[in-house]
């Protein structure tokens, strides 16, 4: 009996010592358990704070109102959709913009995000313009992209920009102006000829307001074109000094005809919409790019229609063709690559973006993105795809990038047509020394290329 005992006292013994060494191993395996569940916790925690780290993002755009406002929205809907960023934009008219910009780069204080036109080759040119292979098919999405306009941002073979639009040359006609003048609308197949017979109408007939306004270099090129020339390609200028004679000569036939305005209300020409010769009734022609068609639309209660540029009766062609109206890129040194490129990719693939965005910038390039506003397209849209189509089906010219050296050249010619509506110079002495001042900048810029 008394081994019975003393055996079942030592059973409990024995069950109590194991029951204790489980518990104890099962609280050091919850403890450890615990403790690596809150060091992931932390971690994962820290990596959340460290992706949704605060950001300033400087964007740089210009434009008229309407463009300011479009972009303003969808900045702040970007805002609210990642509420670490903050977005200081910098908007202004075209005047002035590349002069502040190039004081900033100097400085070294450019915004993260820049528009630039044809001129996005000089400041690749010029080395700070950050390439965004990098982020394509990550941050930015490109599939959708069409691939000619990706090739027009692509240098040495890298990305540097995302095409923010499809765009044409055209000429913006006042319907409202032409019908108060009793001046029949031409055909959309007009000739020069036809140009310089309806312009000295509508000035005759109208009390202030002149025919049209003088086209600018982007005319020039339209102009080389229909005579199977370009300004510049693969390091190759393809006028001559005679093509230049012949336009500003146009022009100063067409002044003298009273065609075009007078010389004290050509140099008071804004490119801004609201402010422009056409909407301000002071010409009732004016050469636009068609993205441009919202914006001068809306800043009057005038009828405007789109144009393709008038023919030339020789060779039968209008020079028009397809382009990339603005690009977005990163400046070189941003601190915020990875958000620039995210905020791009926001801002031309995003369906809900691109709605408020329209086509101010031209016909979207992401091809889903074009459909979608194409269906919902408003009548003055209408008349926009409707140019891109009709320059799509008629179109007889390559696309030509801008001129090395954009913004100083463009300057040049400016000052070119200036010298000549007051009589500085002759037509054909101006036109020579152009020709050689351009000569000359080129061949600068082709060997800092080098």
């Amino acid at each position: 009996m008394k081994k019975l005992l003393l055996l079942f006292i030592l059973t409990l013994v024995m069950a109590f010592v194991v029951a204790c060494n489980s518990e104890s191993s099962s609280d050091d395996t919850t403890k450890d358990t615990k403790e690596e569940n809150t060091t992931d916790t932390e971690d994962s925690e820290e990596d959340t704070e460290a992706a949704e780290e605060d950001v300033t993002l400087r964007v740089a755009w210009w434009g008229g109102q309407e463009r300011h406002d479009r972009t303003l929205q969808v900045i702040e809907m970007y805002e609210e959709q990642n509420p670490h960023v903050t977005i200081e934009a910098e908007y202004s008219g075209f005047d002035g913009y590349f002069d502040k910009l190039n004081t900033q780069l100097a400085a070294g204080n450019a915004p993260d995000v820049i528009q630039f036109g044809g001129n996005l080759n000089d400041f690749v040119l010029r080395d700070v313009i950050l390439p965004l292979d990098d982020y394509a098919g990550n941050e930015l999405d490109t599939s959708l992209h069409s691939q000619s306009m990706l090739d027009s941002a692509t240098f040495d073979g890298k990305l540097y920009g995302v095409t923010l639009g499809t765009t044409a040359w055209g000429v913006l006609v006042n319907k409202t102006a032409i019908e108060e003048a009793g001046v029949t609308m031409p055909s959309k197949e007009w000739t020069w000829e036809d140009f310089k017979e309806i312009t000295p109408q509508i000035t005759e007939n109208m009390d202030g307001m002149y025919g049209t306004s003088d086209f600018n270099e982007d005319g020039f090129g339209v102009f080389l074109a229909q005579r199977d020339k370009y300004t510049y390609l693969d390091g190759k200028i393809g006028f001559g000094a005679e093509d230049v004679k012949d336009w500003f000569n146009l022009w100063k036939e067409l002044r003298e005809s009273g065609g075009a305005a007078i010389p004290e209300v050509q140099v008071s020409a804004s490119q801004t919409p609201e402010q422009s010769l056409i909407v301000q009734r002071d010409v009732a022609i004016e050469s636009i790019a068609s993205n441009q068609l919202g914006a001068y639309a809306g800043a009057t209660e005038d009828e405007f229609e789109l144009y393709p540029y008038p023919y030339n009766a020789e060779t039968g062609k209008n020079g028009i063709s397809l382009r990339p109206s603005q690009y977005f890129a990163a400046y070189k040194d941003t601190p915020h690559p990875e958000e620039a490129a995210k905020f791009m990719d926001f801002f031309v693939n995003n369906t809900e973006a691109t709605e408020i965005l329209g086509n101010d910038r031209g016909a979207p390039v992401n091809s889903e993105v074009r459909q979608n506003l194409i269906d919902q397209a408003s009548e003055l849209d209408e008349k926009v795809y409707s140019y891109i189509d009709l320059v799509s089906e008629t179109s007889d010219a390559p696309y030509i990038p801008n001129l090395p050296g954009y913004n100083e050249n463009t300057q040049l010619f400016t000052e070119t047509a200036q010298i000549i509506y007051y009589d500085q110079k002759t037509v054909e002495e101006a036109a020579e020394d152009y020709f050689e001042e351009l000569l000359s900048n080129i061949e600068k810029y082709a060997s800092e290329a080098e």
